[in-house]
Order: C-alpha cells, then sequence, then structure tokens
C-alpha cells in the first residue's frame, strides 16, 4: 500500500486526531489535501468545523465543571484566561467568536467562558458561527496553497507519494515548530 492510497482511506479519522492535536495546522494541511483530489473541501470544512464547534463546546463544560481547578494547575491556562476575562462583560459575544482566532486563548478562550457563566445558547451559537468561518478560512488558504504550489512544481506533484510524503513532511515541520517556541517560551524567563 502507498502512502496516497493510505492517506485516500485515512483522510477524515487524520483530520479528526489532527484538530484535536493542531488545530490551525491540521486545517490548512487538509485544504492542501482537497486541492491535492484526497476529499471534497467542503466535506474538510464541514468536518474541521464541527469537530472544532465540538471540542471547545467540551472545553466551556470543563470550565463550568471544573475551571478554578485547570486554572490552578496550568499556570498558561491562567495567564489565557488572565488575557480574556477583563473584556468578556463588554464584548462576550465577540469573543466567543474570536476566541479561536487568538493565539493563546484557544483552550483557555472556552475555559475563562465557561466559568464566566456564559449562557449556553449564546456560546453554542457565536461558537458554531466561528468555528465555520475558522475551518472556511483556513480550509481555503490550504487549498489556495496546493494551487499556488501546483503553478509552481505542477510537474513533481504528479507522484502522488511525493504529494503526500511533503503533507506528512510539512506537517510534522510545522508541529515540531510550535512545539518547540511553545516551551522555550514556558522555560523563558
Amino acid at each position: 500500500m502507498d502512502i496516497g492510497s493510505l492517506l485516500q482511506q485515512h483522510i477524515y479519522p487524520a483530520i479528526m486526531l489532527g484538530s484535536l492535536l493542531e488545530g490551525e495546522t491540521t486545517v490548512v494541511l487538509a485544504g492542501y489535501a482537497a486541492h491535492q483530489g484526497y476529499a471534497p473541501l467542503w466535506a474538510v470544512m464541514a468536518l474541521t468545523a464541527g469537530i472544532n464547534f465540538l471540542l471547545d463546546l467540551a472545553w466551556f463544560w470543563l470550565g463550568r465543571w471544573r475551571g478554578p481547578q485547570l486554572m490552578a494547575r496550568f499556570a498558561t491556562l491562567q495567564r489565557g484566561v488572565d488575557k480574556l476575562t477583563p473584556r468578556l462583560h463588554r464584548h462576550r459575544r465577540k469573543a466567543i467568536f474570536l476566541v479561536r482566532f487568538l493565539y493563546g486563548l484557544r483552550t483557555a478562550g472556552p475555559i475563562a467562558l465557561g466559568m464566566a457563566r456564559v449562557p449556553v445558547r449564546e456560546f453554542m451559537l457565536f461558537n458554531a458561527l466561528g468555528a465555520i468561518v475558522w475551518a472556511v478560512l483556513f480550509a481555503s488558504l490550504g487549498y489556495a496553497f496546493g494551487r499556488v504550489i501546483s503553478v509552481f512544481l505542477g510537474h513533481l506533484l504528479h507522484d502522488e507519494q511525493l504529494a503526500a510524503a511533503g503533507i506528512v513532511v510539512v506537517g510534522l515541520g510545522v508541529w515540531l515548530w510550535r512545539h518547540y517556541r511553545r516551551r522555550t517560551r514556558e522555560h523563558a524567563p
């Protein structure tokens, strides 16, 4: 079994797992994979919007249920909650919609919103709208990236194994870079 057919068979579970680990990178790579023909773009957008909506809803409920315990245990969450909390009362709906776009608040934001006792229906509505816009934006960026790459390197990308390996290598490289940056930032004085 070659890499291309493996990716074709497991694209949706890979998107689901990747969305849990590294959201934006996964959606961009999934958009690129859609350009390469591994999945329809609309399916990538729908799946990533749905998964990220549910993930943020889980963080929201966790914030409601165990918010103070999480803050005591994880300093990075506490910093994110501290950034968002002063703005919640004046800009609650904007915060719900935009939190997924703000670096460092992807997890802390829904937890802070849950701790702030934001009404569930309001959270679900603006979280759904934010998830849809977010998924469409990042999947489209990946798809557009695929178009640009095919224009410049089209003759090389006819080999599906090379394209699939490129997706894996770029994804792993981005994940390692982000992981390294996060660790160095946590250990900085």
